[in-house]
């Protein structure tokens, strides 16, 4: 039996995977991926052209960049000069379908009004590509268009010329076109080749909000390939695997059964009435029951969750001591081991080799039993920096070299879990003998929460605090529009662009936290108190209502990825933040990072179903309402969470797409600023096997060697749809939301 195979060419895209998933859907073959910069045929033509014998046909991808850029199409501009003995079909997606073009002839110039995250109706020929194929309706991803010769007016649409082939281009034939393109004209959406097997889209098949007719052409574009194929002499079929497009985090699974299993212990308290974490945790360290507190908290309102989906449990850490902490510094490479006094440095290749050490020490104390209903028995807790997550993407990190860690988690052994809809409180430990502990933290939590009136809200006090730095008004729109000239270039889709200011208080962390958490709670509210004999610590406050990636202990994996914010005030409605939220713009900017999360899923090897049951929903917030998106995936057997966390940093909301050449602009625009733990996560690996962990917004955050200047960082997504001042004060609603309650 014969075995296909297709070869995809991947140009550095941030929705590539998706496409790669779509067509091993679709056709059931297999598909390989290389880089457009693959080493290997670079400056090898003819190991290029050898290598492409192995293959039915090929597939080139979108991309950031121009066509007639060299280092933007890399192998692809190769695949239109291929002598007759290796040629083979292609079909050219985006940047693909714009070199095809260019090779033949057209023109690529830019749109008046980019199309980056917007639907539009394509109109088709009912041949070819779009045999068979009804009402398209399609997402655009581009800021440059190919033109072929053909009048471009708007009162010119009817007319038959446009699909015919013009005297500049005699080799191309126009299959589609985006005829309700107000400003940009007729545009064109699809060609073939006329004597070749070459054919080109503009639009994503593989978006999640490009209908099923608009991916027909994926398998119309097969049968044409292998109509052409036949009779031809068979492929060549030793090529050599590349392997997936991304690499999977290291896992320790094979010796786990090796491993001992902690016995989790512990006790419940049920029918306890509206439990107040912060007091909880306030009355445990009077009594000394640990002596620093980490909190992963669900804010509540009345009693009640803020949002009961993502914000049902708070977990209160018991950090010891003797803690085993892991540090890790993208300046220095090394990963920083601390346990009972002791330190051991290791040099690590990258910061995928510190989730695999990471990955080890939960294997280590991998549990097996444990209080099913809740989501954490312990395991680690700590958060993973913005730098960090550029590491993944091979993006160098940028500003001060200051060697604080940009990794920190703490095993934690003793936690209490609180189930805010149950009105329940977990005590539990996965200590050996830890049973007098378990007794007596439980009497006093027992004692304590039967008289509610006790417990009152103490965040009450007035700080002292000020303003002592953030960005400039001028200076911040420019950034805007530096970041709109790099999207109408064709470098990226959406910029998100951030800054950062510094509050200046004295204030003891905790009572910073306990007045934000009252002001603003948020589902994913934190605070984090991380310090070491030898190197500064770190105090993190923090009322996030993002959640960038939980996964289950039975392996389901969930983003819920925000992007969409309208600021609550007088006359602004649930009803009218659902109007202002269905504008173009706000709709475009999630839209780009629901297709961004659906790539960094799809290229994890042990993740499968990739699904959105939520699309573009309306949530409401203390003092904003967001527009929320759903996106999950199955962890196989065998596989691991941190997988799909690793492959998907830094969080896509905070960057942008294609996510790479995103990054690299950002740094630039921003100035070089290092934004630290803002724009990075904050979470827990469980010993029982899952995790969740959210994005670093609403945050404030101080390192003990900085004095007393805390950092908050705000800001949003670029679009070419954006307005310079409408984004000033969108940053300002966000900063004001962590500031109003501090100062």
């Amino acid at each position: 039996m014969q075995h296909h195979r297709i070869l995809f060419i991947d140009a550095y895209d941030s929705f590539s995977n998706s496409i790669v998933a779509l067509l091993r859907a679709e056709l059931s073959i297999a598909v390989e991926c290389i880089k457009i910069n693959e080493a290997r045929f670079v400056l090898n033509d003819e190991a290029f052209f050898s290598y492409l014998d192995g293959f039915d046909a090929v597939v080139a991808g979108p991309g950031p960049g121009h066509p007639a850029n060299v280092d933007d199409v890399g192998l692809i501009g190769k695949l239109w000069n291929l002598p007759q003995k290796h040629l083979l079909p292609v079909l050219g997606i985006c940047l693909g379908f714009q070199s095809l073009c260019l090779a033949f002839g057209a023109k690529v110039e830019r749109l008046r009004e980019p199309r980056h995250g917007i639907m539009t109706i394509v109109d088709h020929c009912n041949r070819d590509l779009y045999r068979g194929t009804g009402k398209i309706v399609a997402t655009q991803y581009h800021s440059l268009h190919v033109r072929l010769g053909h009048a471009q007016s708007i009162g010119d649409w009817e007319a038959s010329t446009l699909w015919q082939k013009s005297e500049e281009c005699i080799d191309l034939l126009p299959l589609s076109w985006a005829s309700m393109s107000v400003p940009n004209g007729p545009t064109l959406m699809g060609v073939r080749h006329e004597h070749k097997p070459y054919w080109g889209v503009q639009y994503h098949p593989e978006s999640i909000c490009t209908n099923k007719e608009g991916q027909k052409l994926v398998s119309n574009w097969w049968a044409q390939a292998c109509e052409w194929r036949a009779g031809r002499p068979p492929l060549n079929r030793t090529v050599q695997d590349t392997g997936p497009a991304h690499a999977r985090c290291s896992g320790y699974a094979s010796s786990e059964a090796q491993l001992p299993r902690p016995n989790v212990q512990w006790s419940v308290l049920s029918e306890i009435s509206s439990p107040h974490v912060a007091n909880i945790l306030d009355l445990l360290r009077d009594e000394n029951i640990f002596e620093q507190p980490l909190l992963l908290e669900s804010g509540t309102r009345s009693g009640k969750p803020v949002n009961p989906e993502t914000g049902r449990f708070s977990i209160i850490g018991l950090q010891s001591p003797t803690a085993t902490q892991y540090r890790y510094s993208t300046v220095s490479g090394e990963m920083q081991i601390m346990t009972n006094a002791s330190s051991v440095l290791t040099p690590l290749a990258s910061i995928n080799d510190a989730f695999s050490l990471l990955d080890r020490a939960i294997q280590e104390r991998r549990a097996v039993s444990g209080p099913a209903e809740i989501p954490f028995w312990g395991g680690l807790v700590g958060f993973v920096s913005y730098e960090a997550g550029l590491q993944t993407i091979d993006v160098p990190p940028v500003g001060a070299k200051e060697q604080h860690p940009d990794l920190w988690f703490v095993m934690i052994d003793r936690s209490i879990v609180v189930d805010h809809v149950r009105g329940a409180v977990y005590v539990q430990t996965i200590r050996s003998q830890d049973k007098q502990w378990l007794d007596t933290t439980h009497s006093i939590l027992e004692h304590h929460l039967q008289a509610p009136a006790v417990i009152g809200d103490t965040a009450s006090q007035k700080l002292v605090a000020q303003l002592a730095g953030g960005p400039e008004q001028t200076a911040y729109c420019q950034k805007v529009l530096d970041c709109q000239a790099n999207l109408r270039a064709g470098e990226s889709y959406e910029l998100c662009l951030t800054d950062q200011s510094i509050l200046r208080t004295s204030a003891e962390p905790w009572t910073m936290y306990k007045q934000l958490r009252s002001r603003n709670p948020a589902p994913f509210s934190a605070f984090l108190r991380f310090h070491s004999a030898e190197h500064p610590g770190i105090s993190i406050v923090g009322s996030s209502p993002e959640r960038f990636l939980s996964w289950s202990r039975n392996g389901k994996c969930q983003f819920r990825p925000i992007k969409g914010t309208v600021k609550k005030g007088p006359g602004v409605t649930r009803a009218r933040a659902e109007e202002l939220l269905a504008s173009p713009k706000e709709r475009a900017e999630n839209l780009m990072i629901v297709d961004l999360i659906r790539h960094d899923l799809a290229g994890v090897k042990d993740i499968s179903k990739v699904d959105v049951p939520k699309l573009m929903s309306v949530e409401e917030y203390e003092t904003v309402y967001q527009l929320v998106s759903v996106i999950e995936g199955t962890v196989e057997d065998g596989g691991s969470g941190s997988a799909a966390l690793l492959a998907s940093l830094p969080p896509g909301s905070m960057t942008g797409a294609p996510k790479k050449r995103s990054c690299e602009l950002l740094s630039e625009i921003e100035g070089g600023k290092a934004r630290g733990l803002y724009s990075g996560v904050i979470g827990y690996f469980d010993v029982g096997g899952g995790g969740d962990f959210s994005v670093v917004i609403r945050t404030a955050f101080k390192w003990d060697d900085q004095g007393n200047d805390w950092h908050v960082g705000a800001g949003g997504a670029i679009t070419a749809l954006s307005d310079p001042q409408a984004e000033w004060e969108e940053m300002l609603t966000k900063r004001e939301s962590v500031l109003t309650a501090l100062l």
